[in-house]
Formats: structure tokens, C-alpha cells, sequence
């Protein structure tokens, strides 16, 4: 883990704030041990770290997925009413004024569309008059957070239910792309795999109880904590049991598990110290948490693929150069059947886009080819890379007393 050069030593885990040890002591000691583990598990993420990253994803996805004499125009993805239709009855994309999250993207979405003068729309496009006015080929869905993917699922079905979109649709006049600056790998999957998003656009994935540092034994038992102390047991893992970990500066999402977000402790609703208030991260809990993220095991994600030899050989040497380490950690995890981009983010503890590039950077060497699949080269590297390094002692060894010929060997 990694800290801004401006934070003067190293800053506090989330259970040693006081807000932190305060929460702890609603367990009992043996469970406090695990609900530690969650806290300590958590991805705080700063308003500008938020801003930066998903304005620059948004930024690529607009470049990379049409030419810009084809206008997109762009969407907050807001909660959607079942069976209700875009543009029928009182439905239309505008944010809610009531909305929280959905406004801070909505004002990224806006900050774009000046950035990208008339290639990108925003405003003025919220009728199907308007959209067909300004020939728009692009229809962009931006969100903070996807945990169980209902939400971004159920904005795009009120799309799709207003047959002039869905004619444009499967006229192939319009693509329908979703923009995430974050995903749980439930609901990665789950937004990839249904038939109504042309692209799905993420910068970071992982960060739920699938992808924490935990072995199988401790998650099954924070699972248990998590049931026990939960104020209602529906939601006790999160929204749709989603299992999520990462906290915004500017909201907290409610895939989070109820112990960390509930006000009221379980039945018979004794006394309970929350960790957060009012579905918002206190400023002075995010002036010591901003943009912490749990420790990364390198090692132990290895030993997940059975690649031990190789994390028994890095333990051993010194690697001066960490892009040879990544992209020796790439092949070992393709050669584990980690093939997908955001697989290869939660395992390698980075971004999507920076997994994608590494990746890429392999197959340029040679070592990956069309496929994503090792070369013999590929294979031949990861091989030299499991081989121990050969220890050398420096120095005689044996008796230090001077020593003597016993026949001299005469000159030719």
C-alpha cells in the first residue's frame, strides 16, 4: 500500500481510528477479531480520486468506441420503478433533484460534455425528438458503483422498453454502452453477460468479500458475524447480498454489510456505536482514511493459481525492475486461467485499465499471443522465473591455518 508523499507517517488501518475502536466494541471479543478484518478490508475512495478517475475513463470510452462526428450523449444511471418505460408517463432520464450519488456524476457528465464541445451531449437531449435531432449513435450510462448490478440492469430495461429505442437498437442506429467507476465481480459479470449493453467500461473491480484477502474458513465466518449482529437480516451482506467493501467520500453505498453502516444493533436493538452516520463518511474519518486501501498479499494471490515455486523464488530475489514483476505475475495468472481483464485487476491489485495494459505489453513481447495464451517464450520465462536463485557464499571457508604444500611441482 502505497501513501500521498504529503501524509506524515504512516496513516491509522480503519480499526485503529476512533471511530473504528469505538464500532469494535459492539462484538464480543472473539468476533471482534473478524468484524476487524472487514473494516480493515474496506476501499476509501476521495472525492477526487473519484472525480479524476471516472472523468478519465469516461474521457477514453468517448474516443475509443465511436468517431466523433457521431455524437453520444451521456446519462446518470439513477434507480429505476419495474415496468417503467424511458420517455412514457413521468419517466425521463434527468436525476431526480432527491438524488445523492447520482448528482456528483450527473456534474462529471456535465464537466464532459464542455470538454468535448458538440461531439458529446448531455443537456437538451431528455426527448426522443432531441436525440434523433442531433443524429446521437451513442447512448452513454455513467454510475459510481455497481455491487449487485440491479440498478444499472433496471436503468437500461426503461431504455429498452420504449420501442422507438429499441427499434434504433436493433437497427444498429444506436449503441448502448455503461460507463462504472467501480465494480463488484458479481455484478461485472452479471452486466457483461446480458444482451443489453453494447460495452461495459470499468476502472476498478473487486473490492467485495469474493475478492478480499481472506481464506475461505475466514470468510465463511465473517459471513457468521455479519448475520449475527445485522439490525435486519435481509440486508446483512450488503443490498442483494452483494458482499461489497469500497466507501465513497461523497456516499456509502448500501451493498456495504449492515454491521458497518447500521445505526441500530440486532434484536433486541440494544445499544449500537456506528461506523458511519447517515449513509455518509464523516470528514474527519476521511481526512485520515482518504484513498485507503487494505494491504495487497502478492504472494498469497500467486499461491491461489499454484504458482508456490514462484512465489517461494520471489521471496528470494530482488526484482529492480517492477514491470518484469507484473508482467511475470500476469503470465503466471493466465497460466492459472485468469484470462479476463478484470480477473487480472482483482489479482494483481490494480485498475482494469492498468491490468489491460500490462497484458498487452506481454503480448507485444512476445510472450502472450492473440489468444491470451502463453507462448513458448511465455512458458520458457515463467519457468526461469520459478528457478530459486543459486546462493554464492563470499569469503573462504574452513581453517584459517596457513597452509603448505606438501610437494612442490617442479618447473618444465
Amino acid at each position: 500500500m502505497t501513501y500521498p508523499p504529503d501524509t506524515p507517517g504512516l496513516r491509522p488501518r480503519p480499526s485503529q481510528t476512533p471511530q473504528g475502536e469505538a464500532w469494535l466494541a459492539n462484538f464480543r471479543p472473539d468476533d471482534a477479531l473478524l468484524a476487524q478484518q472487514v473494516l480493515d478490508s474496506l476501499h476509501f475512495f476521495s472525492s477526487t480520486t473519484f472525480r479524476q478517475g471516472l472523468t478519465e475513463l469516461l474521457h477514453s470510452v468517448l474516443t475509443s468506441t465511436g468517431p466523433s462526428d457521431q455524437p453520444a450523449a451521456l446519462y446518470s444511471v439513477h434507480s429505476s420503478r419495474e415496468s417503467s418505460t424511458m420517455f412514457m408517463g413521468d419517466r425521463e432520464p434527468l436525476v431526480p433533484r432527491t438524488g445523492g450519488s447520482e448528482l456528483i456524476v450527473q456534474n462529471i457528465v456535465r464537466a464532459t460534455e464542455l470538454a468535448f464541445d458538440n461531439a458529446v451531449v448531455s443537456r437538451g437531449t431528455s426527448s426522443l425528438e432531441l436525440l434523433k435531432g442531433r443524429r446521437v449513435r451513442r447512448l452513454v450510462f455513467v454510475s459510481d458503483y455497481a455491487g449487485s448490478g440491479d440498478e444499472s440492469l433496471g436503468y437500461v430495461r426503461s431504455w429498452l422498453r420504449n420501442p422507438t429505442v429499441r427499434s434504433w437498437r436493433s437497427l444498429k442506429l444506436v449503441q448502448i454502452h455503461l460507463v462504472l467507476f467501480a465494480a463488484s465481480p458479481t455484478a461485472l459479470k452479471r452486466l457483461n453477460g446480458s444482451p443489453y449493453y453494447d460495452g461495459v467500461h470499468v476502472l476498478h473491480c473487486g473490492m467485495d468479500f469474493s475478492a478480499a484477502d481472506w481464506d475461505q474458513s475466514e470468510r465463511d465466518r465473517i459471513r457468521e458475524v455479519c448475520s449475527t449482529y445485522a439490525h435486519s437480516k435481509g440486508g446483512a451482506h450488503g443490498w442483494g447480498g452483494s458482499e461489497g467493501l469500497v466507501v465513497f467520500e461523497h456516499t456509502i453505498p448500501n451493498n456495504l454489510p449492515m454491521i458497518v453502516r447500521q445505526t441500530k444493533g440486532p434484536p433486541p436493538y440494544g445499544t449500537w456505536e456506528p461506523f458511519f452516520r447517515n449513509r455518509t463518511a464523516p470528514r474527519e474519518l476521511m481526512q485520515l482514511l482518504a484513498d485507503y486501501r487494505p494491504d495487497f498479499d502478492r504472494l498469497r494471490q500467486l499461491r491461489s493459481v499454484r504458482q508456490s515455486r514462484l512465489a517461494a523464488a520471489s521471496q528470494l530475489r530482488t526484482m529492480e525492475r517492477p514491470v518484469l514483476e507484473q508482467i511475470i505475475d500476469v503470465l503466471a495468472h493466465i497460466a492459472g486461467r485468469r484470462r479476463n481483464p478484470a480477473q487480472l485487476a482483482v489479482a494483481l491489485g490494480m485498475s482494469v485499465p492498468g491490468a489491460v495494459e500490462i497484458t498487452a505489453r506481454a503480448c507485444r513481447l512476445g510472450l502472450l499471443d492473440e489468444q491470451v495464451r502463453l507462448t513458448d517464450a511465455g512458458w520458457h520465462e515463467l519457468r526461469r522465473a520459478k528457478a530459486t536463485p543459486r546462493r554464492v557464499a563470499s569469503g573462504l571457508q574452513g581453517s584459517t591455518d596457513p597452509y603448505y604444500p606438501r610437494q612442490l611441482k617442479g618447473s618444465r
